[in-house]
């Protein structure tokens, strides 16, 4: 009988250990080794200093003499680094993964695949061996670096469900804005954790000792180190195709999953090499130049057109709308937005973002491109890709007459939105730098929800008393940003569960609460605004990712959401999505040239993918135009509202994983289109 992972005469049947008692049994037997280790050494010390080591056993010494000698050839110093290579290797496995006896059992029926995670340790060891002549050293330094990666990974895959990538390595100054936002006895343990790490290679370079090697050989070793390493870089680990082919456990296209079996090291390495974006199979960019037709201007209206306010609200979500939680008797944290939810006209729903906990770019991008990062191939943030005029959405109504405007209570340079911003049509930006005061302003650690919509209420009132021309506001917040632990500081618990939760988890959940229902109370403001003005006025919101906590999936699980990565196609995509509502005010529902629902054919459900989110709103508002992307975009959405590259639903609300010869050539064309205005479109 075929199982998922192994056949019925491997399953444990006695005693079956978790991941975390086998790994709390490596652990110890390698302390313990290593504690043994020190104790024979400071003994030897010891009798050192008495007048020199007397061994009541000559074979012994003798033993010990013909050891020593045959660790100082070239053949004890290779069997040296080999084991060191092997020891290392063990320890990353331990540390990043979740299943270690599904992942022994596949390692046995594919050896090689940990093979391609020892090789690069061993060529880091001998490089640098080469370059110092010192085993220890080597050992140390390169020991050091791949466990503070593991450990890293470990705790991205807790908090966003998504392992290291090489591209977290070009993220310095957003990582380090992040961890300002840590508490203190966090930020003390990671400073202890990273001075320890940094002084034993140290200590272990000034008291190693130097092995004699004359200068040619070093020379020769180091050629042919960095030989190897290119050649089976180009062979193995930039193969997808021999990637693709080595086993998973569980969803073999949830990252996690692959780095969890094939192995944090060949898995990063693999990434490093796929970073580079690659033309669609069968690219060419003539073909998209003629459906681009440059030619193409926006209709001259006399209508009127509506403002449009889009929110983008960090880490929304409705995870209070579970049947294990219940507010009565506390502040329900999405009153207003059910109330507005309630109301005819409003359009709402669920998109479905690119990334989990995290990647807000990449969710900013899909909704103002109309493009999918998805379907980019790359682990870098879309924005990174973004270095010249793009004619998305914001560029769009710019060409109708809107005024564009974009609001990050953030730095500038975080997702290098300073530079993006322009590029996109925005014509002026507001940035934490520049529009507001953390130390005044701040809640959480980032610039609280309150001072947020003011700037967003402030700049629409100011336009509309200096100008007749409709806005196009998009914003970003920011105050309910993770980590949550004690985030707003000691708060009573504004929620009961049928579920025992602990203190912990328990107040993981305040603390995310009171985020949303501070973005709540501010969802409500704007639209008492909006209904108090005789401007036509849309307000769009919709959040980026789930938040993700520190304790990981555990609430998702505890709670019974019916979320899980590597569930069904339902409950994967439900990993990934976060809601959204379209309002418009009494003055905006009178214009002659809005659509309903019916009409640009959204789903009952309300459920997209975020690329269509944009799309759909210039649809539903500014009938009288289309751009060829944005027409393209909206057709392929009445078929498959949602394309999640490998889960797909269709118009009747049926989840695939496989589509139509024609939906697929209608994709691959939209995903052409994307690398063609990326990287092939000429600007002016």
């Amino acid at each position: 009988a075929e199982m998922e992972y192994a056949p019925a005469a491997t399953q444990f049947t006695l005693w079956s250990p978790t991941a975390d008692e086998v790994r709390l049994m490596a652990l110890s037997f390698t302390f313990s080794t290593f504690s043994r280790i020190i104790r024979i050494y400071r003994d030897k010390k010891i009798q050192e200093q008495k007048g020199g080591i007397r061994m009541k056993d000559p074979e012994r010494t003798s033993y010990l003499i013909k050891a020593k000698k045959f660790l100082s050839t070239p053949a004890g110093i290779a069997l040296t680094l080999l084991c060191a290579a092997v020891f290392i290797t063990g320890i990353v496995y331990l540390i990043t993964t979740t299943k270690i006896l599904y992942v022994g059992w596949n390692i046995l029926h594919a050896p090689t695949m940990l093979l391609l995670n020892i090789l690069p340790v061993l060529l880091a060891l001998l490089l640098f061996f080469f370059l110092t002549r010192k085993i220890g050293f080597s050992c140390s330094l390169v020991g050091i670096v791949l466990i503070f990666f593991a450990v890293v990974d470990r705790v991205k895959v807790s908090m966003r469900q998504e392992p290291l990538l090489p591209t977290d390595l070009t993220l310095a100054k957003e990582v380090i804005a992040i961890l300002k936002t840590f508490p203190v006895y966090q930020l003390v343990l990671i400073g202890v954790m990273l001075i320890v790490f940094a002084a034993l290679p140290v200590c272990s370079f000034l008291k190693s000792k130097a092995i004699a090697l004359p200068p040619l050989p070093r020379i020769l070793g180091l050629v042919l180190v960095l030989a190897c390493g290119f050649g089976a870089n180009h062979l193995w680990y930039a193969n997808q195709a021999l990637y693709d082919s080595y086993p998973t456990v569980d969803n073999p296209y949830f990252q996690v999953n692959q780095y969890n079996t094939r192995g944090m090291i060949y898995s990063f390495l693999h990434q490093f090499n796929i970073m580079q974006v690659q033309a669609p199979e069968g690219y060419t960019a003539a073909d998209i130049r003629t459906l681009e037709d440059t030619d193409w201007t926006p209709p001259v209206s006399t209508e009127k057109r509506p403002h449009i306010i889009m929110i983008m609200g960090e880490a929304f979500s409705d995870l209070s709308e579970n049947e294990h939680l219940d507010f009565t008797g506390y502040r329900d944290p999405m009153k207003n937005w059910k109330e507005i939810c309630a109301e005819e006209g409003t359009i709402s729903g669920h998109i479905v973002v690119p990334n989990f906990g995290g990647g807000t770019s990449n969710t900013e991008y899909d909704v103002l491109t109309g493009c999918a990062t998805r379907y980019l191939g790359s682990s870098l943030p879309s924005y990174s890709f973004i270095h010249s005029d793009f004619d998305g959405m914001p560029r769009q109504l710019q060409k109708l007459g809107y005024e564009t405007l974009s609001i990050h209570p953030g730095y500038a340079w975080f997702y290098n939105r300073q530079n993006v911003y322009p590029d996109l049509g925005f014509a002026a930006s507001y940035f934490l730098e520049d529009s507001f005061d953390l130390a005044t302003q701040g809640y959480g650690g980032y610039v609280n929800e309150t001072a947020t919509m003011d700037k967003i209420i402030e700049t629409l009132d100011t336009h509309i008393k200096e100008t007749d021309t409709p806005l196009f506001s998009f914003t970003v917040t920011i105050q309910n940003h993770g980590p949550y632990e004690k985030k707003y500081g000691t708060l009573e618990q504004n929620f009961s569960s049928d579920i025992d939760l602990n203190e912990t988890q328990t107040d993981l959940l305040t603390q995310y609460f009171q985020g949303i229902g501070d973005a709540d109370e501010q969802i409500g403001r704007l639209k008492e605004y909006a209904e108090g003005s005789d401007e036509p006025i849309v307000l769009v919101y919709f959040g980026d990712h789930l938040p993700g906590f520190s304790n990981g999936m555990e609430f998702f699980d505890l709670l019974d959401y019916p979320i899980d990565a590597n569930g069904s196609p339902e409950e994967q995509l439900a990993v990934y999505e976060t809601p959204y509502l379209i309002w418009q005010n009494e003055s905006a529902k009178a214009l002659e040239n809005t659509k309903t629902v019916a009409e640009i054919g959204l789903p009952e459900d309300g459920l997209i993918s975020s690329q269509f989110l944009g799309s759909a709103v210039l649809e539903l508002f500014l009938s009288d135009y289309e751009s060829p992307l944005q027409h393209e975009n909206n057709q392929l959405r009445r078929e498959l509202p949602v394309c999640a590259k490998n889960i797909y639903v269709d118009a009747n609300g049926i989840y695939k994983t496989e589509i139509s010869e024609e939906q697929q050539k209608t994709l691959q064309r939209l995903i052409n289109w994307q690398y063609y205005k990326l990287f092939d479109e000429k600007n002016p």
